[in-house]
């Protein structure tokens, strides 16, 4: 099994082709398999992106976010949103699904739409563990796939750091759990007050990354127990306002786009693929 990154834009200005290839360039000389891309917030044709990604050598991972007041909006929007990300010929599609104030019922109806999408495309679709979404805790996230096993996860676990207020250690069997349907990793570091840490290498932090690290390794085993050929992982931290910044200005305290690789590197080192 290979450990494959990916380089989400989210703190890089992309509003055109030019824009685009520059950072295509950036990414493949930092060593990066491919691109992470949100297509609510991505404004290039699908046509003009494969291109240039293909001239790259890059792949992509393109992310949806289902949006509306009702549960029928947000099967409405998770169909009309798969159907223009599988435009990109993406690796894989990356679901915020649902809303943390439908039913379980409801979100069920989501869940379990999204997974006959992915027998229709022929592609997996993965669901982040988010605030805002009906994955932003474990009990929750537990119940969803109790019911449906077969949902696979994108892992940001900062978020569930923030809800619980903990590093998780003090539910450990159900974080395990959870893992097992973790496929793809958003690697941010999060602490009990806030989803992201000012800079991963300060080492006022350490122990934080340490702990995130040991979780993404279990991601790593669990992947590696299924006979993955790769597990992708997407650096994440992300600009104002997850960044913290200097009072009265919008300038964050740590360079984001090196915080992002800081992991990267990280990760590369320190994550272990079982043999």
């Amino acid at each position: 099994m290979q450990l494959s990154f990916h380089k989400s834009f989210w703190e890089a200005q992309c509003n055109n082709e030019q824009e685009l290839n520059g950072l295509l360039t950036k990414i493949k000389q930092e060593g990066y398999q491919g691109t992470e891309l949100f297509l609510p917030f991505y404004p290039i044709s699908s046509a003009a992106t494969l291109k240039a990604h293909q001239e790259h050598d890059l792949a992509i991972i393109t992310g949806i976010g289902t949006d509306g007041d009702t549960p029928q909006q947000h099967l409405e929007s998770l169909e009309r949103q798969v159907e223009q990300a599988i435009t990109f010929n993406p690796k894989f599609i990356n679901c915020h699904t649902g809303r943390d104030i439908f039913s379980l019922s409801d979100n069920l109806k989501i869940f379990n739409r999204a997974l006959e999408l992915e027998q229709e495309h022929g592609i997996n679709i993965t669901h982040e563990t988010h605030r805002f979404r009906p994955t932003f805790n474990t009990l929750t996230t537990e119940a969803i796939l109790n019911e449906l096993p077969e949902l696979k996860l994108n892992l940001d676990i900062s978020h569930w750091m923030v809800v619980h207020e903990s590093d998780l250690s003090d539910q450990q069997a159900r974080v395990d759990a959870l893992l097992k349907s973790a496929f793809h990793v958003h690697a941010r570091v999060g602490y009990e007050e806030g989803p992201q840490v000012t800079d991963p290498q300060d080492p006022c932090w350490q122990v934080h990354l340490d702990n995130h690290t040991r979780l993404w390794q279990s991601v790593v085993n669990n992947a590696a127990e299924r006979q993955e050929k790769a597990l992708t992982i997407t650096p994440e931290f992300g600009p104002f306002p997850y960044a913290h910044v200097k009072p009265h200005s919008e300038q964050t305290l740590t360079d984001i786009w090196q915080a992002n690789y800081f992991i990267k590197q990280h990760l590369e080192k320190q994550l272990q693929i079982p043999t």
